[in-house]
């Protein structure tokens, strides 16, 4: 690629202003667009099953590029699973991968998935129609939590709650969970952290005190950051208000119910050391030694065998805890927890680093685990070992060191857990699929990897503008090849030979120079976009283009194809010559 008269950075801003009428446009002048696209418009109204859409292929090749999804197109086992399994299931395989693409194809054809398949319904609905592209989930705005800590016979225990999915304002999803430790001086008071448990610091720091009555009932609570009591409502409820972020950095507010004041409903505290208290969801990390850098993570059960997307992420912790509480100090902590997630190419395999889940910048050393089909330990590194080297990290200047018992995996699946129970229900009801976004989709993925696009690297900044609002992680950026060969460029690495490097190695190079908090707005994306762009013509990335026939008869203007075998005459066009060849 090289250096032409036109900028990309031009193109692409012309492109960017109205893509839909470009893609349009486009479409109507690419005859195999313009084929492919009426014949799914003749076709679609009849198509309503998932094998129907499975068997007919041109169907299938419109669907899947207007979702990003052309690459699966062999891949029919997966799509099927993902048509046929509803989405809205905990163990479907859109929902357990977490992979934002795979959620919004299940969620479109949700329909099917919710009978097995099919529908006596039309699935897709000619024109802008009902579509299950546009579904959205109302903000979340109460979260209520009903657990039994453990009793005052004892101090310094802790509880952290499982999670539950809270949404914002823009549908997103957010796994939020709340982290309770007993006062080491005062058994019946409680330190209370509503935290991310996705590890996105999208929750927003925040700290409280609920104190319990002698038979555990809940008394009161203050915002610890504030200082302020927490009134009760009318009815004696209490609610500890956090804010949620979404991906445009803006704040919504939600409230956590924990129960009425004087009542054993909600959160209570058990009567007695025999009466079962809830178990907790998640570790927390332990100081070795009284050291606040010197830390230990106990041995965790980090998710299933057969489970795909999974992640785990330890209760935060402040190692500075005890000092912290001595001296009143409530802002400016430092938290950290261990973030496991699975590998997307390698389901037996977890990696794991050190995150602040409240948001604090944490240059961590990664590890990789894998795990052999009974869920116990088996690799680290690579390595046939039980043996895992320590995590180190740095934040605000401390450096820090876990060393991690080794984890395993269940091998079978969990019972959900109803501690949080959210107030979000879906906006929309899901009854069908609009062509017209199909085929708008679908012509705009045609435009961007069009050969002029494809050169200059026009194409994939418009697709990173169009897709990566929605990526929130590290693995669902490197789970998409167009996302990921433009973030490698504006990271400074040459996709040819970074593809090469093992995937631990990739994983951790670019989680040190990718910052999501910096990816939220449009602006932000833009900006991005044009970086990755300028990039280009300073260091021009070789274009692999397949030649097709017309390029080995000579289809362009030079005399170097076939074609010159048979004319030597530079006036007459190679077409001519082509066509006289038949």
């Amino acid at each position: 690629m090289a250096i032409t008269n036109v900028s990309p950075v031009a193109s692409y801003l012309s492109a960017i202003k109205d893509e839909s009428l470009a893609a349009s446009n486009y479409a109507k002048t690419d005859i195999v667009t313009k084929q492919a696209v009426a014949a799914f418009e003749k076709k679609a109204s009849g198509i309503t099953s998932a094998d129907a859409l499975l068997k007919d292929y041109s169907s299938l090749q419109i669907v899947l590029g207007a979702f990003g999804m052309s690459q699966y197109s062999n891949a029919t086992a997966l799509i099927k699973d993902l048509l046929t399994q509803d989405p809205t299931s905990s163990t479907s395989l859109a929902r357990t991968s977490q992979n934002a693409t795979w959620l919004a194809f299940a969620d479109a054809f949700a329909v099917w998935g919710k009978n097995k398949g099919s529908s006596s319904q039309t699935t897709f609905i000619n024109g802008s129609g009902s579509t299950a592209l546009s579904t959205t989930y109302t903000p979340t705005n109460t979260l209520t939590m009903a657990a039994t800590l453990p009793s005052a016979n004892a101090k310094g225990q802790s509880y952290t709650s499982p999670s539950v999915t809270a949404y914002d304002d823009l549908s997103a999803p957010h796994q939020v969970a709340l982290k309770w430790l007993q006062s080491s001086s005062d058994p019946l008071s409680w330190s209370v952290s509503a935290y991310d448990a996705d590890g996105n610091a999208l929750v927003a720091a925040n700290a409280f005190q609920v104190t319990f009555n002698s038979d555990g009932t809940l008394a009161s609570a203050t915002n610890t950051l504030t200082g302020k009591t927490i009134a009760a409502s009318a009815s004696g409820g209490l609610s500890l208000p956090i804010t949620l972020n979404d991906a445009e950095g803006s704040g919504q507010s939600v409230s956590v119910a924990i129960g009425t004041v004087g009542t054993a409903s909600g959160v209570a505290m058990a009567g007695n050391s025999y009466q079962t208290s809830s178990t907790s969801e998640a570790v927390s990390l332990q100081n070795v030694n009284s050291s606040i850098t010197t830390l230990t993570m106990p041995s965790a059960t980090l998710g299933t065998l057969g489970g795909t997307g999974q992640t785990y992420v330890t209760a935060p912790f402040d190692p500075a805890q005890s000092t912290n509480d001595a001296n009143n100090i409530s802002l400016g902590r430092t938290y950290l927890s261990v973030k496991w997630a699975q590998d997307p190419s390698s389901p037996d395999s977890w990696n794991a680093y050190i995150i602040d889940p409240y948001g604090s910048n944490v240059s961590s050393t990664l590890i990789s685990v894998g795990f052999d089909d009974s869920g116990n330990l088996l690799q680290v590194n690579g390595q046939y070992s039980h043996d895992i080297p320590t995590l180190k990290a740095t934040v605000n200047g401390v450096q820090y060191a876990v060393s991690i018992q080794p984890p395993q995996l269940s091998t079978s699946s969990q019972p959900a857990q109803t501690v949080l129970t959210t107030d979000s229900t879906v906006k929309s009801t899901v009854n069908g699929v609009s062509v017209d976004q199909i085929v708008s989709d679908y012509e705009k993925q045609q435009f961007e990897t069009n050969d002029d696009n494809t050169d200059n690297g026009v194409g994939n900044a418009l697709y990173f503008t169009r897709k990566m609002a929605s990526v929130t992680s590290i693995n669902q950026l490197m789970s998409d090849s167009t996302l990921l060969k433009v973030v490698e460029t504006v990271s400074g690495y040459d996709p040819s030979t970074f593809g090469a490097l093992d995937y631990n190695q990739q994983l951790r190079m670019l989680t040190s120079k990718v910052d999501f908090t910096k990816l939220k707005t449009p602006a932000q994306i833009q900006k991005y976009a044009e970086q990755y762009l300028t990039m280009l013509q300073i260091n021009p990335q070789p274009v692999d283009t397949p030649s097709n026939m017309l390029d080995l008869f000579g289809g362009d203007t030079s005399k170097q194809g076939i074609l010159a075998l048979f004319d030597d005459n530079s006036s007459s066009s190679s077409a001519t010559v082509y066509s006289a060849l038949f």
